[in-house]
Parts: structure tokens; C-alpha cells; sequence
């Protein structure tokens, strides 16, 4: 999939790092990328999100750090209106070319590079780490700027030297992706995840891109490297697999909810994607629902 380019710190003169409490509303929903670094906790919602070649479930309460040049994007789910904290994060912003140019000046910077270079796959924290960050990010939301600026490098200061994450990208990205493309690719994405839970039409979806379906095809297969009707069924699998979790509704009726169109398919495609069939996914499920 390629990304369009996004600045992060956008309006700020010379400032090298931003603090921002977002909500569903101003989360940028194109599937983009930066040259600054972005370290964000989810407050509230869950839903899918894409870090460079990956689609997976996000949940509430998560902890990622994104790296120069990596693309993502976050989806949340639906959410009621009148719960203004179901869809919201906190995210730490910074230009990472400023650290390295005068952070010399303060102390040796050979575990920011490290650092910096581990990022660019994206990362997810866990443990101890995850904890401490967390703390330190709400608390950075309200400080004075001089606090703020403390802040920064208590982060720092874990971040550089934990091993509390996994990595969440299988590949390295590079700046300059298309924008054209980008456009493209994201007109497609929001098309999939509006109508999962219906029929999605290759036609459609070829006269977004205009292009002939052929052509489609291989424009989607070239830039995603999966083919569109694997993207669709992802998409749908893991819808499948967040009401799995919390739906007390019949497999069936999950299947028919996520735009299958019979009950085999449906699980032969869980089953290829997942490993495991929708009622063993779901009984495993049970134990943390107890």
C-alpha cells in the first residue's frame, strides 16, 4: 500500500516535539507517513490499524512507537456519540534529525541511533515499560513547557534502552512514496472498511482507481502485495474476530454481520487467515471473559 506524506509538526516554528490529546475526530484517518517519530497511547477505542505491511487489531490501553519514514494509520471502530473518551489517544511527536544534531552537545547519542534505526519497523510496548511510559505521557499533556521539555527525555531515557516491545512491521520503509498513488490506495481503503460488512465490488473498486479491472488488479497486488479479494477477506476476518470477542450472537450471525455469504466460507477463510476455526478462536476466548 503506499502512503501519502504527512508533516507532524506542523505550525510550530522551530519546535522539535509536540504533546497532543487527540479524539476520534482529528485522528488523521489516510494511511501516511512522516519524517518526525511518533510514540502514542490509546486512551480509549479499538479497532484495526495498518504499520507498514501489517493489519492488526488495535485495543485500548496500547502503547506503539512509530519511526521516521513508517506508514500507518489508525481505524477506530464506530463509537457513540456521547461517549467523547471512546476514541481518543495521547501522542508524543518529535522531529528525530534535531535530537541528533545537538543532543552530541548533552551526551553520547550512539543508543539514540540504535535506537531510531530499531524504530523504523515500529514498535509495541509491553511490561514495566509500557507503565512508566504511559505515566509520563499523561503527565506531559498538562505540564508547562519547561516540564514538557523533561518529559521528552525521561521518555528518552526508557525508550533507548528497554527490550519491552515487539516489533510491528516485517519490512523497512523509505521516504518519497507516491502521492498520487497514496491517494489512490486510500480512496480503496476507506471503500473495503465502509462496505466490509456488504458486497465489495471489484468494479467499484477498479473505477475509484480509475483503472480497467485488469489493471486494478495489478496496481493493488504491486503496491499492497496481496491481491484485493485477500484485503477484503482480512478486513472482514478480523471484524469477525473483534465480534468473536464480544458478541454473544451465533458464529453464523457474526459470518453473515462481516459480508460472508455462507457459513463454509466463512470459515475456511478464518481458518487460512487465522490458523483456527471461528468456535476454537472463540473458545479460547472464554477463560478471559470469565
Amino acid at each position: 500500500m503506499r502512503p501519502v506524506y504527512a508533516k507532524a509538526l506542523s505550525n510550530l516554528g522551530n519546535r522539535i516535539f509536540e504533546i497532543r490529546h487527540e479524539n476520534c475526530t482529528n485522528f488523521l484517518s489516510e494511511y501516511h507517513f512522516h519524517s518526525e517519530c511518533q510514540l502514542t497511547y490509546i486512551l480509549g477505542s479499538n479497532g484495526q490499524r495498518y504499520i507498514g505491511d501489517q493489519l492488526e487489531d488495535f485495543e485500548c490501553d496500547e502503547l506503539t512507537f512509530i519511526g521516521p519514514g513508517l506508514p500507518h494509520v489508525w481505524h477506530p471502530e464506530d463509537t457513540v456519540a456521547s461517549d467523547r473518551h471512546s476514541a481518543a489517544s495521547i501522542t508524543l511527536i518529535f522531529d528525530p534529525e534535531a535530537l541528533q544534531s545537538f543532543c552530541p552537545l548533552l551526551f553520547e547519542i550512539s543508543h539514540l541511533n540504535d535506537f531510531l534505526e530499531r524504530s523504523r519497523q515500529g514498535m509495541l510496548f509491553y511490561g514495566e515499560t509500557k507503565n512508566k511510559l504511559k505515566k509520563i505521557l499523561r503527565k506531559m499533556v498538562s505540564a508547562p513547557d519547561i516540564q514538557k521539555t523533561v518529559y521528552l527525555f525521561k521518555s528518552l531515557a526508557i525508550l533507548l534502552y528497554t527490550e519491552e516491545y515487539s516489533i510491528l512491521s516485517d519490512k523497512l520503509y523509505i521516504d518519497g512514496l507516491s502521492l498520487k498513488d497514496g491517494e489512490i490506495i486510500f480512496s480503496i481503503y476507506n471503500y473495503v472498511f465502509e462496505n466490509f460488512n456488504d458486497e465489495i465490488s471489484l468494479d467499484e473498486a477498479a473505477k475509484l482507481a480509475n483503472l480497467t479491472k485488469p489493471s486494478f488488479c495489478r496496481f493493488f497486488k504491486a503496491r499492497t502485495r496481496k491481491t484485493f479479494s485477500k484485503f477484503v477477506n482480512e478486513v472482514r476476518i478480523n471484524e469477525a474476530c473483534r465480534l468473536l470477542a464480544r458478541d454473544e450472537n451465533p458464529i453464523t450471525h457474526i459470518a453473515y454481520a462481516c459480508g460472508f455469504n455462507s457459513l463454509p466460507n466463512f470459515n475456511k477463510f478464518f481458518k487460512a487467515i487465522k490458523g483456527i476455526t471461528p468456535s476454537d478462536y472463540k473458545s479460547k476466548l472464554l477463560p478471559y471473559k470469565t
